[in-house]
């Protein structure tokens, strides 16, 4: 397998979709429960809303959680689309 700008733009694309599906919190399947903390929660990364303005914003933690905030909010319908592209495009063209 050679080395290629169509193989660079899939390993993007698949990071992308990694830091796309990641959770902060789920929903919880009783009726007025609280939400489950998920992976990004478990591990301190979770955006909590009131200190967004609050913390300190230069910090290398707090930049990458406010980047893959904006990840999941900004690509989400763009991934689905670029994703179906792709598929097709290796199903065709291999």
């Amino acid at each position: 397998m050679a080395f290629t700008l169509g193989s660079l733009l899939e390993a993007i694309l698949l990071c992308i979709n990694a830091i796309a599906v990641l959770q902060d919190f789920s929903p919880s399947l009783q009726p007025n429960g609280k939400p489950v903390p998920r992976f990004l929660a478990k591990m301190g990364w979770a955006k909590n809303e009131q200190d967004s303005f609050t913390t300190d914003s230069t910090s290398v933690k707090s930049k990458m959680i406010h980047f893959t905030s904006a990840v999941r909010t900004l690509l989400r319908v763009p991934l689905i689309a670029i994703n179906a592209v792709t598929i097709v495009y290796l199903i065709l063209l291999g």
